[in-house]
Order: structure tokens, then sequence, then C-alpha cells
């Protein structure tokens, strides 16, 4: 065992493992809801996609899958990532946050970059959101809905980084 072994064992630790490319991973620990119980009616009604939301008790926000940074708002509340198979995937963080301004988020990527599932994506101060009284529900969009033929939601309380849809393309 050479002195820096314990180096590679904690990067091992750290990287995001495979994942079924048919599948999105929950992108923050708490509970993973249907659109339709979130209360936006944008996003409730799926004018933008379906896919699903979490109700968060951590504010890590993990890539829900492999694929390439194609969006970063200004803002850092939402991202859009276009998987390895083609889909086009919002992740929008809270409601109403772009009021924030950019407040209480963090990212350390930018357009283009290439992102795994389960890699740490942004970051959110979710106590700045409650004092603020913004709901801090995250949403995953699967924007180009054309491409899919079913989606099947994991209903409960999830742990960031284990499977939260899978979804069966056309």
């Amino acid at each position: 065992m050479g002195m820096f072994d314990f180096l590679e064992k904690e990067k091992a630790a750290a990287a995001p493992a495979e994942v079924p490319s048919n599948t999105l991973l929950a992108i923050q620990d708490g509970e993973i809801l249907p659109l339709e119980k979130v209360p936006d009616p944008v996003f409730a009604r799926k004018v933008l996609g379906d896919g699903y939301a979490v109700n968060p008790v951590s504010g890590k926000v993990l890539a829900p899958a492999s694929g390439t940074i194609i969006d970063i708002q200004d803002t850092l509340h939402a991202y859009g990532i276009e998987t390895e198979d083609g889909l086009e995937l919002v992740v929008h963080i809270g409601i109403d946050t772009v009021e924030l301004k950019g407040e209480g988020f963090k990212t350390k990527h930018k357009v283009g970059d290439k992102i795994r599932a389960g890699e740490l994506l942004a970051t959110v101060d979710l106590n700045l959101l409650e004092r603020k009284n913004v709901p801090k529900y995250t949403m995953v969009i699967i924007t180009n809905m054309e491409e899919i033929d079913h989606i099947t939601l994991v209903s409960g309380t999830a742990k960031a980084g284990t499977p939260a849809l899978t979804y069966e393309k056309k």
C-alpha cells in the first residue's frame, strides 16, 4: 500500500456509480413527488414537460443523468442538460427563485461542461429559501416528451443519487 492510496479510495468513493441509460436519479435527499403535486401551475400542468419533483432536505443538487450542460440561467436556479441518449432535461431549483437573482445558489459548472449522473451540479441554501418564503421544490423535467413512450416514477423518500424515474423511449 502506497502512501497516497487513501486518496484513490476517497476519489473512488466519491465517483458516481454507473446508472442505466433509461434512469434519472434523485437530485436531492427528500420526498419524490409527481409534478402535479408541485404548488406552481406551470410545473403542475406539465407545460414544460413531464418528470418529477423533490421536496428537498439537502441543499446539494446532483445531476439526474450523464450528459452535457446546455444552459445555466444567470441566477443559477435552472440548468439545461442534454443526456447521452438525447433527452433534454431542465433542473429547476425552487419556485420563483429567479426573483432571488442568484442569492443562495452556487455552481462550479459552465455551459458545455460534461457531467456524470450523480455528480454535484449546484448547491442551494434551503434556509435562505425558507426565510424568504420561497417554495424549495426542485423539478426535473423532460422537455422533449415527444421522444418518450412511458415514464415510471419512484415515489416516497429518496436519497440523492438513487433512481427516481425510469423511461422508455419511442
